[in-house]
Formats: structure tokens, sequence, C-alpha cells
């Protein structure tokens, strides 16, 4: 098969999966949520706090500690020009906290690229504000060129009662487009969710996620706390196939390591793994 014809194989198949798989795959420059724990709850992430909010709503980072690093691999469906890495470093100032962040979606012919720069800071002990800049780029081999457009997302986190927390993400303010066609725009997305913590053992997380080409997404997941540093994970979405998933944690000393494996009823298992390490 000619090179050309490598490309378009894998393009296609991105393509078609996309198309299949709402809230699973990242095609287009979209903005899909990170880490093995959000992974394991099926993608609920706007209401979380941990490092991984720099890619999923910047407002959770304003409640992050100390310096902290993290990894993210995610091998989709086992067809590794489909696989995603990611990268994130934060450092908490106060009551503001500064991250920059990268992910990277595909093989050598085509790939797509995303660098984030965000700030998360706290207004008050119950409400956090975050916003965040991102430059994506995306590459195709032999002729076909390369392309980059810049964006801005932005969240908000609040805990309007005790154990319950309210969180919002939109991404593609600007509503950029990744060129002068209007049908090349970057999607803009909105995200809603709430998690509600029950005597510091279980948290339960709602949430709903709408892309400006697809029907709204809802989601639901749930982790608990069994004994000492372990967490066991499970979730459900819909889309444009019903899917769930499950996976676990474990903290030892200033390491966290996520694991987890989310299912789509035709494509198969999409496992997933993260690893976060407080500096």
């Amino acid at each position: 098969m000619s090179s050309l014809g490598k490309i378009m194989k894998n393009i296609i198949l991105h393509t078609v999966i996309n198309g299949c798989v709402t809230g699973i795959c990242c095609a287009g420059n979209d903005n899909y949520p990170l880490g093995a724990r959000s992974a394991g709850m099926a993608a609920t992430s706007v209401m979380m706090t941990d490092i991984w909010a720099s890619t999923n709503n910047q407002a959770g980072l304003a409640y992050l500690e100390q310096p902290a690093a993290a990894l993210y691999c995610e091998s989709r469906f086992h067809v590794k020009s489909l696989s995603q890495q990611a990268g994130v470093f934060a450092v908490p100032v106060k009551s503001t906290t500064i991250a920059v962040n990268y992910r990277y979606f595909g093989f050598s012919k085509y790939n797509e690229s995303k660098f984030g720069l965000a700030v998360g800071k706290k207004l008050g002990e119950k409400f956090a504000l975050g916003v965040q800049v991102d430059y994506f780029h995306t590459h195709f081999a032999e002729d076909y060129g390369n392309f980059g457009v810049l964006c801005g997302e932005a969240g908000l986190l609040c805990e309007p009662v005790k154990n319950l927390t309210v969180g919002a993400h939109l991404f593609n303010i600007s509503r950029s487009r990744q060129k002068a066609s209007p049908d090349e725009r970057v999607p803009v997305i909105m995200r809603f969710g709430l998690g509600y913590t029950i005597r510091d053992k279980a948290t339960i997380s709602v949430e709903t996620e709408k892309d400006s080409r697809m029907d709204a997404v809802f989601k639901g997941g749930l982790e608990y706390n069994p004994i000492g540093e372990l967490f066991l994970r499970c979730g459900v979405s819909t889309g444009h196939s019903y899917q769930y998933a499950f996976g676990l944690g474990y903290s030892w000393k200033s390491f966290t390591i996520d694991a987890a494996f989310s299912h789509h009823k035709v494509l198969g298992y999409n496992p997933h793994i993260s690893l976060i390490a407080k500096l």
C-alpha cells in the first residue's frame, strides 16, 4: 500500500470511530477529558480538583496544595495510530495555580497536538475560576502541510452547600476556526456537572456535555474509598452508543496511579493509565 493510502486509511478509521463514539474519541481538535480517574467514571470531570483540572476544568487547579506533575496514556481500542498521550505540570502560588499541559494524538503521518497554559484562582473558600489559552497544531505528512489555531477555555467551581460541588466549563470561547471555511471551526463544547461526597468515603458525579456538532451526552460516575488509599470507580454515559467504564486508583507517599477501562459496544475496550507525582 502506498504512503498516501496508509495515511488515508488511518484518517478514515479515525473519522469513523469519531463518528461512532461521542465523548470517547477526540478528533478535529476536540477537548476530550484526560486522566484515568475521570475515565474510570465515564469521563465525568468538570467537578474534579486534581491536577487534570488543567485540561478538564481549570478552576479545579485552584485547590492544589503543592506542585505536581502527571502523565497519561490511552491506547484507544488497541489501535496504535489512535492512541494519545498527555502531560501536565502545575505550581500553586497562594490562592492561584499556574499549569502547562500538552496532549498528542495520532501517528507519524497524521497527528494533533494541543499546548495549554492555564490559571486557576480561588475567589473565597467556596468559589474558583479558571482560564486557559490553547494552541492546536495538526500535522499531515507528505505535501498536505500543517496548520495551527489558537483558542481559549474557561471554567468555574463552587460549593453552594457542604459536600456538594458544582462545576461548569466552556471550551473554545473565541469560536476559533481551523481555516477560513466556516465548516472548519473548532467545536464549542459546554459541560455542566455536580459532585456529591458522602461521609468522605464516596463521591457521586453527574455531568452533561454539549458539543456544537452533536446531541447532548449525559454521564454518571461513582468513586468509592473502601480502605486506606485505594479507590474504586465506575460510570456510564450516553451518546451514539451506550458506554460504561470502571477503574481504580492507589496513592503511595507522593505518588498516585490510576487505571481504567471504558467500553464501547461496537469497538470494544479502551484502556487508560495515568501517574501523578507531588513534588
